[in-house]
């Protein structure tokens, strides 16, 4: 493996970029990837919208911590191993320190947990991720969900979750063997079926 100037420079830039996003951004990994989409193809312009779509694709199939698994792959596609490493501690770092202030330091805070301005800062907080999960998700939905076998994934995954309660894991299983079929009985591949 050989590390040029321009993979090292992109893996610090990857390593501090996913420092300030998980030592900032409250709210999990969907937070988290609207806030790299801000970062990496808004700002820096080094991904693109598919970019995205394909790394949320391929961060819902893998196990592993949904920010982790996005820092890792933001990493690898910038820079490689070196950016893959660098994304990942990253994203680690901010979250190892926070929680292991927060556990030796319960005892005292556990009274402040209850407290009218802490809980209004939880449900201010729980309302924003919301709204920037809205937000992402329509940014990639003319991308991300095209042609009627889209949609009907789309649909059925909403139907799913919302009417049937069916755990997300099942969902996605059942999407990917869906996507197997329709690709092999229609022989489209993903560029045809979109149009």
């Amino acid at each position: 493996m050989i590390l040029t100037d321009e993979k090292f420079k992109r893996s610090l830039i990857v390593f501090w970029s996913f420092i300030k996003i998980t030592s900032l951004v409250i709210g999990g990994g969907y937070a988290i990837i609207a806030a790299a989409q801000l970062e990496f193809v808004e700002k820096r312009k080094w991904l693109t919208d598919d970019d995205v779509i394909e790394m949320i694709t391929i961060t819902q199939t893998v196990p592993g911590i949904l920010a982790c698994n996005a820092a890792i792959y933001i990493g690898w596609r910038l820079a490689g191993l070196p950016g893959a490493i660098a994304g990942l501690l990253g994203a680690a770092i901010p979250s190892v320190v926070i929680i292991s202030l927060i556990a030796a330091g319960m005892k005292s805070i556990e009274h402040m947990m209850q407290t009218p301005f802490v809980q209004g800062m939880f449900k201010g907080v729980i309302g924003s991720i919301v709204g920037m999960v809205i937000v992402t998700a329509l940014k990639m939905r003319p991308k991300a969900v095209k042609g009627v076998f889209g949609w009907c994934i789309a649909i059925g995954t909403f139907l799913a979750m919302t009417v049937f309660g069916v755990r997300p894991s099942y969902i996605i299983l059942s999407a990917i063997a869906a996507g197997i079929i329709f690709v092999c009985v229609t022989g489209k591949k993903d560029k045809e079926a979109a149009k």
